[in-house]
């Protein structure tokens, strides 16, 4: 290597700034203090000259040391604690049991708010979104307070509670929506669990585009959208009345969320006005879908 100045000399080169900062902690561990610079030929790191060959040794010693071993994964950061975003759809689904279980206002809110599928498919989408709020029976509604509230936490510690829930209610209106497509004119459903699902679907694929890549081994790499797709098997498939359909497109409209989200720099989810806008945005589609369920009821 040729010296850059009277002190400094360059000890490693790459295109890739991210290879001499790696190199550059490992020196820095070992006591040696490195700079980072670019020219026309890419990224250099540099010691001072008396530790120039020490230096070599030991970038030489780590390179031969990590030869054939899996990148590693970038740490998962959460950025809240997730907790205000899962009160609120606790709340959110206890108030509309009992609404419905009282005949609030006089309306039949299963009949006014469930999934119909002729009905949406003409236009009355707005059932995409009330319908996850309603349920069949207390151990439909407990179930899904459990479970959505626990993928809920886990999706609002990593993007932050009002994009986390903004983003479970569209999946999970997409998936009904997608849902009632497919299936008969005549069908009909209700319940969170199609926002379940995509919470699920939307967390599995988040992990997945965050760390997935950085294992060359396969089962490693696919870990989270396996471990998904073997919840969704094993909690949404059973059931008398479990509508099989939604489970499966709420999971797989989660997933196209979470793809997003995790393709996102985590800086963006950390401005707290980005919470804020869309937690209320998703705090006034719901109450907007309730409005036009009551008004055409």
């Amino acid at each position: 290597m040729l010296p850059v100045n009277d002190s400094n000399e360059i000890v490693f080169r790459s295109p890739s700034r991210s290879a001499c900062t790696e190199r550059a902690l490992v020196l820095q561990a070992l006591g040696i203090a490195g700079e980072l610079r670019y020219d026309e030929m890419g990224w250099m790191l540099l010691v001072p000259g008396e530790l120039a060959v020490r230096a070599r040794q030991e970038i030489a010693a780590f390179e031969s040391e990590n030869t054939g071993w899996p990148r590693r994964a970038r740490p998962l950061i959460t950025l809240a604690p997730g907790r205000h975003g899962v009160a609120t759809y606790v709340l959110v689904l206890l108030t509309i049991a009992w609404f419905q279980s009282h005949e609030f206002l006089g309306y039949d809110w299963l009949q006014s708010g469930r999934v119909q599928a002729r009905a949406v498919l003409d236009g009355e989408v707005w059932r995409t979104v009330t319908a996850l709020t309603l349920h069949l029976d207390i151990g439909h509604l407990i179930g899904n307070l459990v479970f959505g509230a626990l993928f809920g936490l886990f999706v609002g510690q990593f993007v932050g509670s009002g994009v986390a829930w903004l983003g479970i209610l569209l999946a999970g209106a997409a998936g009904n929506f997608v849902n009632a497509w497919l299936q008969p004119p005549w069908h009909s459903s209700a319940g969170a669990s199609t926002a379940v699902f995509a919470a699920l679907g939307m967390l599995s694929a988040y992990v997945w585009r965050r760390r997935g890549d950085f294992d060359e081994r396969w089962p490693v790499r696919w870990a989270p959208i396996l471990a998904g797709v073997a919840l969704l098997a094993y909690t949404g498939a059973g059931g008398e009345r479990t509508d099989i359909g939604a489970h499966i497109t709420g999971f797989v409209c989660g997933l196209g969320a979470g793809l997003l989200f995790g393709s996102m720099a985590q800086s963006v989810f950390a401005n707290r006005a980005l919470q804020w806008i869309a937690g209320c945005t998703g705090g006034a589609m719901l109450a907007l879908a309730w409005l036009l369920a009551l008004g055409s009821a």
